[in-house]
């Protein structure tokens, strides 16, 4: 029964990822700031930047400024994106018991902080390709992107501990106090995925 949860977890973990990738792989728009403090849906829209490429999102930290249009605002969005996406389906749910064994709806829990992790990661190097104007914002979005991309794969096998998601909370706290100090504030946006609660 075990074998067939961890199976069935990794197939919808796939199906995440490969889903993502198509909408990446489609073009769209960057997505807009809630008027209201309504929710911003991660669909496809929330998942492309037409301005960045995959190369800009992997290169490394200049040492000198890079500034793009109105690079404080776009890191500041996608930034904030990628917290709250961690905050609600990740986060919380660690702390309200969601991923202990026996949890109620346990596997539908983690799937949906599978999800949040891939999309987080996602934010977090658009906005890094907005940070370039400032080399040290830059090298600490890449550190954040790093935690992210381990506690998202430990997601991804549901292996993630009580202390991984810790660590991943204690990164993304860093980064909006580094963020602040530079000049780069930013705050949680409120995330709804498609599909879930």
């Amino acid at each position: 029964m075990a074998a067939r949860t961890v199976r069935s977890l990794t197939a919808l973990a796939a199906a995440a990822v490969l889903t993502m990738a198509l909408l990446v792989g489609c073009g769209g728009g960057t997505p807009t700031a809630p008027a209201s403090g309504g929710a911003v849906a991660a669909g496809p829209a929330a998942l492309v930047t037409p301005t960045a490429t995959e190369s800009e999102y992997n290169s490394p930290c200049p040492t000198g400024g890079n500034a793009k249009r109105f690079a404080k605002t776009r890191f500041a969005l996608h930034a904030g994106l990628a917290l709250g996406a961690f905050h609600r389906y990740i986060y919380k749910p660690l702390r309200s018991g969601g991923f202990r064994a026996g949890a109620e709806k346990r596997k539908r829990t983690i799937a949906k902080a599978a999800i949040a992790g891939a999309f987080a990661l996602h934010q977090l190097k658009v906005a890094k390709s907005f940070a370039t104007a400032n080399p040290s914002l830059c090298r600490a979005v890449e550190g954040v992107n790093s935690q992210f991309s381990a506690l998202t794969d430990k997601l991804h096998h549901g292996t993630a501990t009580p202390a991984d998601i810790d660590a991943g909370k204690s990164s993304i706290d860093g980064l909006q106090r580094d963020a602040a100090k530079t000049g780069y504030k930013f705050k949680e946006q409120n995330v709804t995925i498609p599909g879930t609660s």
